[in-house]
């Protein structure tokens, strides 16, 4: 590095901060000012750890400092150990080896999975918590590979929807094959609880990011909104819109962001229960901003599964019964 001219050294921290993004299950998100945070003086202060599978970024702009900082870490660590499948004795992963029907799982499962059931029922299994069995056969790390037909067959079969609950502090099972899988809404529902253990550390604003999952807290300082890209891959400059956030959330469902090409043919993330393949709805992402994070991070892959057209039926259901103050922005597929 010491001999490395200036000119390298600014490619070099371009790469660096491309690939920083690119690893997050939400590239679409990116929030502008925190390139700047490590470059200034006290303010703003940032936070980089990889959990939840995905690079995750704390931001405080002002109000809480180091403190709130550590507080946010150590509750993401936490919440890395509660809902982490692969993680031998996490709740997601003793409800999905259960023995018995009945699972004691923390309070933040609970309020988790309450949620993720009530957007199942709203959308009518369009966002569905029970499709493990499905979820698990595709790979979109390593293997990179279309699962045997006959065995996604098999793994619908094993989709119960809505034949759990949970109550009493644990979770319950009512038919043996129910699996979980919360992708759909648990870097957003971590994000409001990671606001929450922020501002009680005095945090007036700020910024959380898991993984381009965006959660701004309060405005920037000076009283300005903060900015935020939605990304369009197939543009120049790489990016097809800005938002300007205050004390909101913006999570994106992007068909880009975990996917891979088999015979022609590109297979992403954002599974369609109802086929066990990825969704085709004419899209490539669904961005979609409002007060809770967790809402957004469900809507956003519903309304993609759904397509814009019945998206925005959907969502004007919802506003109906929520005051109105979600917003969703529809990037369409440009080669259909």
């Amino acid at each position: 590095m010491a001999g490395m001219n200036k000119e390298k050294k600014r490619i070099l921290a371009i790469f660096l901060l491309a690939l920083f993004f690119l690893a997050g299950r939400q590239l679409t998100n990116m929030v502008i000012e925190q390139q700047s945070a490590r470059e200034q003086g006290e303010y703003p202060m940032s936070r980089d750890v990889y959990l939840l599978d995905t690079f995750c970024t704390v931001t405080v702009y002002e109000g809480g400092g180091e403190e709130a900082l550590s507080a946010a870490v150590e509750a993401l660590n936490r919440y890395d150990d509660l809902f982490n499948y692969s993680k031998e004795g996490s709740d997601l992963w003793r409800i999905n080896h259960r023995t018995e029907d009945r699972v004691e799982i923390a309070d933040e499962t609970l309020e988790m999975l309450k949620l993720a059931r009530s957007m199942c029922e709203l959308s009518g299994g369009v966002l569905e918590p029970a499709i493990r069995p499905v979820t698990e056969l595709w790979d979109f790390k390593e293997e990179k590979k279309v699962p045997e037909e006959q065995k996604l067959k098999e793994a619908l079969g094993r989709v119960k929807s809505l034949a759990w609950d949970v109550n009493d502090g644990a979770f319950i099972a009512y038919d043996r094959d129910v699996r979980i899988d919360v992708g759909a809404i648990a870097k957003g529902y971590i994000a409001d609880l990671i606001k929450a253990v922020m501002k009680e550390h005095g945090v007036s604003s700020g910024i959380v990011n898991l993984g381009g999952n965006v959660l701004c807290i309060g405005h920037r300082p000076d009283g300005s909104a903060f900015s935020v890209g939605i990304t369009d891959p197939g543009s120049k400059d790489g990016y097809w819109k800005a938002l300007e956030l205050d004390d909101i959330s913006a999570v994106t469902a992007g068909a880009y962001e975990r996917c891979f090409e088999e015979n022609g043919i590109r297979y992403h993330h954002i599974i369609d229960p109802s086929t066990g393949y990825p969704a085709r709805s004419g899209l490539e992402s669904v961005t979609v901003t409002g007060p809770v994070s967790a809402v957004c991070d469900g809507l956003s892959t519903t309304l993609f599964i759904l397509g814009e057209e019945q998206g925005l039926a959907f969502l004007e259901r919802w506003n109906a019964d929520h005051d109105g103050l979600y917003t969703a922005y529809f990037l369409p597929e440009k080669n259909l």
